[in-house]
């Protein structure tokens, strides 16, 4: 007896293109897991935050990344959506660096650190090379998704300090 089929398979293969969502799915992720305990965390060792704080700027900039992300996997290859979604990956990558740096020195779990770990770098680490072996961007524009990336995330952590 065989385990193998003749019919052909009925799944569709998933497009190429829809690894740009992954900053989207690593940002949602990353924030199910902050959720809980991010704001008592910040107000700790940061400024004052609230969970209602942390949703209310959370929500509109996981909805951008989506649009980024949507947009890049129907850009193909170049432009400006392919150097946004790029950049929020870089900016994940940036800020999973930012939580276990914090758990080290703070000597306190920072959370976010576990998704950091094992999604977030690997994920950028992934992304990086995919994109640039599938020649979705130029090196120029990578360069610029992490310029950008870079600046996204400077301004997510110096937001903790107000």
């Amino acid at each position: 007896m065989t385990l193998t089929s003749s019919t052909p398979s009925t799944q569709a293969p998933v497009h190429p293109a829809a690894l740009f969502l992954l900053p989207f799915v690593v940002y949602v992720l990353h924030t199910l897991e902050e959720l809980q305990g991010f704001a008592a965390w910040a107000t700790r060792h940061f400024g004052p935050e609230t969970t209602d704080m942390f949703a209310a700027y959370h929500i509109p900039l996981m909805l951008l990344v989506l649009l980024c992300s949507w947009r890049a996997t129907h850009a193909g290859r170049h432009g400006g959506w392919v150097v946004m979604a790029t950049a929020f990956q870089w900016q994940f990558g940036v800020n999973a660096l930012f939580h276990l740096t914090s758990w080290v020195i703070l000597g306190e779990y920072a959370p976010g650190a576990v998704t950091a770990a094992v999604v977030s770098i690997p994920a950028t680490a992934y992304y990086l090379a995919w994109i640039r072996r599938e020649g979705r961007a130029t090196g120029r524009e990578i360069a610029l998704a992490i310029g950008i990336g870079t600046i996204i995330a400077a301004l997510a952590i110096g937001f903790l300090f107000l």
